[in-house]
């Protein structure tokens, strides 16, 4: 097995993409949108007396064989009358009916089920009885509670990953597709992302044009006047065009430019560069939230590669985010294309690891940079009380938490009591911007 480095440096990967036409550039022509799945037939038409059909298509969720007597629904069933025989109602062959795929890909993401109350994905460890000594020692849990964590992102918002949309959705991993909008005519382009959207996943900001941050070398058209003009008008059609999500909430620079890094501050809560490296957890880490690290995917990389790097961010304890560029196969290659069996197979890997947290970059990012604020705090005593009061950073998503422990006490918010969650901690909101515990 071939081990990847992790350790790319800011210079030598941006110089890479560089040098190889940039990662939006568009060598190719445009690929096939993708058909969204087969549409499962179901099965043999079996002549149902004198009609007995099966159905018009049977749904591309399990298929669901209509049988030998043509009955593809509920009923279908022909007798031995030879009486028409009718077919269900619709010969709907599963319950999701959406083109082979697995359901949502927000509803998995490490850990299986997700909580009620956060939505975070829940550890496998359960049962674990509820402290009962003296009220202290608030403790954040690294990564909601899981070893570590991965997130997988897509660039440039390209024809093949529109093609392949429906095997990466089919894995059932929340996915960050970093979308470019000057592209926005490729085929299948809106329809994708907004599905993507409803099946759990992040569109992120990759500007309009791919520019580099002095508004030269781009990838899809001319630049805007200026540089935020680029970034701002990527994020309104996000907002306008899939309004399920409505505001962009990370963004990624196009050629890892680290010129677009301080622009990002006053919009986003994180930016994904293109240095190599991976993300500690607390306060003792270091990691510059709008240049983050990732692991860029080589052209032809295998999935005992990426599983190899995902090995080592799990052993760590740190957060890994990995970026995609084009997938084959297409007949758009546009920048380190990688197979469609490779990435789907690394992304089941770690799909696979139980304590490990897989997810999009704003879900684990709003995590990772709201420990940081409240493990930096000092509470204020009171009659025997401590209280936690904080702001959270600019640009940070509504209805987010974090996962504590303490030795003991009760936890309150807004007058509310927090229940004690038997995998191990207490869940707190981070919107009410307080947090009490008492004796």
């Amino acid at each position: 097995m071939r081990f990847v480095s992790l350790a790319r440096g800011v210079a030598a990967t941006a110089a890479m993409i560089v040098a190889a036409g940039g990662c939006g550039a568009r060598p190719g022509p445009e690929g096939t949108s993708g058909a969204a799945g087969t549409t499962g037939a179901a099965g043999t038409t079996g002549s149902a007396g004198t009609s007995g059909s099966a159905g018009t298509t049977g749904a591309a969720g399990t298929t669901g064989s209509a049988g030998t007597t043509g009955s593809a629904g509920s009923s279908g069933g022909a007798g031995t009358t030879g009486s028409t025989g009718t077919a269900g109602t619709t010969g709907a062959a599963g319950t999701t009916g959406s083109a082979g795929t697995t359901g949502t890909g927000g509803t998995t993401g490490g850990g299986g089920n997700r909580s009620p109350i956060s939505g975070l994905p829940q550890p496998a460890t359960a049962g674990v009885a509820q402290p009962s000594g003296t009220a202290g020692n608030l403790k954040v849990l690294d990564w909601a509670g899981f070893k570590a964590a991965v997130s997988w992102t897509f660039d440039d918002s390209q024809p093949s990953q529109i093609a392949h949309y429906a095997e990466l959705q089919a894995v059932g991993v929340p996915m960050t597709f970093y979308i470019s909008t000057g592209n926005s005519t490729e085929s299948g382009y809106d329809a994708t992302w907004a599905q993507a959207i409803i099946d759990g996943h992040e569109i992120g900001n990759h500007t309009v044009h791919h520019c580099k941050s002095d508004l030269t070398g781009c990838s899809f058209g001319t630049p805007l006047a200026a540089l935020g003009d680029e970034r701002d008008q990527a994020s309104s059609y996000i907002a306008q065009h899939y309004a399920a999500q409505g505001a962009a909430w990370t963004s990624a620079s196009p050629f890892g430019d680290t010129g677009y890094d301080g622009l990002d501050q006053s919009r986003f809560l994180v930016n994904r560069g293109v240095p190599g490296g991976m993300i500690g957890a607390g306060t003792t880490d270091s990691t510059d939230p709008f240049n983050l690290p990732i692991h860029l995917a080589a052209q032809g990389e295998t999935a005992a590669m990426f599983n190899a790097a995902s090995d080592s961010a799990h052993a760590g304890g740190k957060w890994l985010i990995f970026l995609v560029h084009s997938i084959t196969p297409t007949s758009a290659t546009w920048y380190n294309p990688v197979a469609i069996t490779d990435v789907t197979a690394a992304m089941s890997y770690d799909k696979s690891l139980a304590d490990v947290w897989t997810d999009t970059v704003v879900a684990i990012a709003a995590y990772w940079r709201a420990q940081k604020v409240l493990a930096g705090l000092t509470p204020a005593a009171s009659g025997g009380a401590s209280t936690w009061t904080w702001t959270l950073p600019a640009h940070f998503p509504p209805g987010k938490y974090l996962r504590v422990k303490v030795d003991g006490g009760t936890l309150t918010q807004s007058g509310r009591t927090l229940p004690w969650d038997d995998h191990g901690y207490y869940e707190i909101a981070l919107d009410p911007g307080t947090l009490t515990l008492s004796p």
